[in-house]
């Protein structure tokens, strides 16, 4: 992964199915990292959903990542 700076995201939903597509990434060598605002709120004391998990990949990878993700989709 870069330093951050060059992230999109590509995937948004339930922390169950970012971990999915997390380790079917990994698989396919692209690195990914997820953002839980749900876990994040709780920590300050504001509210977030549990079913808002974003999956980011770097900007390089954000194609290979995508059609990776629909292709699982579709299965």
């Amino acid at each position: 992964m870069t330093d951050g700076n060059n992230l999109v995201c590509v995937f948004t939903g339930s922390l169950v199915d970012v971990k999915y597509y997390k380790e079917r990434l990994q698989e396919a060598g692209i690195s990914s990292l997820w953002k839980d605002e749900f876990s994040s709120g709780t920590l300050v004391g504001m509210g977030g959903t549990p079913d808002n998990v974003d999956l980011f990949v770097d900007e390089e990878h954000e194609s290979k990542a995508r059609n990776c993700i629909a292709s699982l989709k579709e299965q």
